[in-house]
């Protein structure tokens, strides 16, 4: 295509051939980081495609559901990351998370499993006061979260599945941390607050006048922060579908792109330091 066919941006947005080709989108598709991730999107679809799934094996069938789920996630933030929708990337990487904490906390826990899949609303409530019981000695939820917990046990008689929030699930999954600082951080995007409207304001250096408005992403350093955080959420759903579906060949292909992903956050975490 000629270069002056090419489609403008202020014309067409991220529909343009000008968001794919500008600068900061070629430096992230020519990235070591980028060709990680596309590598990793590689195997994890050879995992899923080599998986055998049995029809009577629910656990077999909702963990592989999960995990196909949180994959089309990962891809949607690779594409949209061609094009820098920075925005879109977060909010794909929450989404990527919210099923992360299902896939997990079901891979760890069979009474979950159980009295989601199988269970009735006694069976639920028991594992929820089970939980709370549990909040006493390991004390990780918050007094809201706690009192959003004793309200659900309170209401025993309309106990379904969506009661188990997020926040319970993230903690079963044993990643309670990244439920208070990435899926809290990413949400404030989903949701369009105001501090997330906010960061695409341009203000002068010297005050805070505005002088512009950011459209997509000017700066390579935070899709790269996107991106190998997406690459540490697959690799975590990879390792737990290969625990289901064991092949020693798809093991021994994840081991050196783990490494790459290590050796890019060194990167990563250097162009952070120096920005």
């Amino acid at each position: 295509m000629n270069a002056n066919n090419k489609s403008k941006f202020n014309d067409i947005g991220f529909l343009s051939d000008e968001s794919s080709t500008n600068h900061v989108a070629l430096e992230v598709i020519t990235s070591d980081y980028f060709k990680i991730c596309k590598n990793l999107n590689v195997l994890a679809h050879t995992i899923l495609d080599k998986a055998i799934v049995h029809p009577d094996d629910r656990k077999e069938v909702y963990i592989t559901l999960y995990f196909q789920r949180m994959l089309s996630h990962y891809q949607a933030a690779i594409i949209m990351a061609e094009r820098g929708m920075v925005h879109q990337v977060e909010i794909m990487l929450r989404c990527m998370l919210e099923t992360l904490f299902d896939l997990v906390a079901f891979h760890k826990n069979e009474g979950l499993f159980n009295a989601l899949i199988w269970g009735d609303d006694y069976q639920r409530l028991e594992l929820l006061e089970h939980i709370r019981e549990q909040q006493k000695i390991t004390a990780t939820y918050t007094h809201d979260e706690l009192d959003d917990l004793d309200k659900i046990i309170a209401s025993a008689e309309n106990i379904d599945r969506e009661d188990f929030k997020i926040y319970i699930k993230a903690d079963m999954a044993g990643m309670l941390n990244e439920y208070r600082t990435t899926y809290s951080l990413f949400s404030r995007t989903v949701h369009s607050t105001m501090h997330s409207i906010e960061t695409d304001l341009i203000f002068h250096e010297d005050s805070d006048e505005i002088i512009g408005m950011n459209s997509f992403s000017q700066k390579t350093g935070e899709m790269s922060l996107l991106l190998m955080t997406s690459a540490n959420y697959i690799t975590v759903g990879m390792e737990v579908l290969l625990t289901i579906f064991p092949s020693a060949e798809n093991e021994a292909n994840l081991s050196p792109l783990k490494n790459g992903v290590q050796n890019e956050w060194k990167k990563v975490v250097v162009a952070v330091q120096h920005r």
